[in-house]
């Protein structure tokens, strides 16, 4: 005898659940009351197996009476861990009580092992069968069932309106979840576009800077340019004036007096010891000699005569 109650509450796989009876194949539905309303459960298996039904009115009572319960159907979770063994008989049987259980039956002389042949399910009392011989109750393979051994299915039973509800919670969901990905979409694009209005903006801060700075230079290197000397000044041979006056007076000394300075773009003025015995005038070519009431002599070099033309 199986341990599975029908109608009330049971524990199975960690949970509370109740299993009621359910049907499998054509002829169960068709065979059913006009009071019956069924709904699907479990929808055709990939195996060829017929969809298993419910009784909906049945349902619609253990939900007043166990609310807040996961109903499931009896050949649903047998169907789900591999119980039920096809090919062996006509005739499956679960039994509930002494003569009394649920059974299944393929259709006859057809190949019993194939999950597509599932004529009906149904139950029976007192250990009898309609439209069934009692050697086929006899032969008929008979199912042990133990309940910590079992694993539920992957959805329990639902009424066509909780289904109804059910999707369209779904698609309420489904409506959510692509308006909340719209609205990240579109948080990211406005801050990305911010961002890069940013990047945008810096850089062409940037640019603008440098091209001041750009034009600034250019201004500069054309100053600069205006200022660049065409040929090196070539002062050597003034040099070698100086060189030879102090070869000769090698005390010459700049004078003191204000506004005279010396250089190479204005001239050299150089002054003797006094009592210089010597007018270096008449020694060397582009000097000039002054003898002051010192006694002595002030020296100008030519600057023009010693510079050379340069490169």
């Amino acid at each position: 005898m199986s341990e599975l109650l029908l109608g009330v509450p049971i524990e199975v796989d960690g949970q509370e659940i109740i299993i009621i009876r359910d049907v499998v194949g054509t002829d169960a539905l068709v065979s059913s009351s006009e009071n019956e309303i069924f709904t699907e459960v479990e929808a055709k298996g990939a195996d060829g197996r017929p969809a298993i039904h419910i009784d909906e009115n049945e349902l619609h009572n253990l939900r007043d009476s166990y609310p807040g319960i996961n109903v499931y159907g009896l050949w649903q979770i047998l169907f789900a861990n591999d119980l039920v063994p096809l090919g062996q008989s006509e005739v499956i049987v679960l039994s509930s009580g002494e003569g009394s259980g649920q059974y299944l039956q393929m259709k006859p002389k057809s190949d019993w092992s194939d999950p597509a042949n599932i004529l009906k399910s149904s139950e029976f009392f007192d250990g009898h069968i309609a439209d069934l011989f009692q050697d086929e109750l006899d032969n008929a393979t008979y199912l042990d069932v133990t309940i910590k051994a079992l694993r539920l299915p992957s959805s329990p039973a639902f009424t066509r309106i909780e289904l109804y509800e059910k999707q369209k919670h779904e698609h309420t969901k489904r409506w959510y979840v692509a308006a909340s990905v719209c609205i990240v979409m579109a948080v990211a694009f406005g801050v990305y576009n911010y961002a890069m209005q940013s990047i945008f903006k810096i850089n062409m801060a940037e640019y603008e800077t440098k091209k001041i700075q750009g034009r600034d230079l250019e201004q500069r290197i054309a100053e600069l340019l205006k200022e660049r000397l065409q040929r090196i000044p070539d002062d050597s041979q003034t040099i070698k004036k100086v060189d030879e006056l102090l070869s000769y007076e090698p005390s010459l000394r700049t004078p003191t007096g204000t506004g005279q300075l010396n250089g190479f773009t204005g001239g050299h003025v150089f002054i003797t010891r006094p009592n210089f015995p010597v007018d270096l005038s008449k020694k060397l070519t582009g000097v000039t000699a002054l003898l002051n009431s010192n006694l002595e002599y002030q020296l100008s070099v030519d600057v023009s005569a010693g510079q050379g033309v340069g490169y």
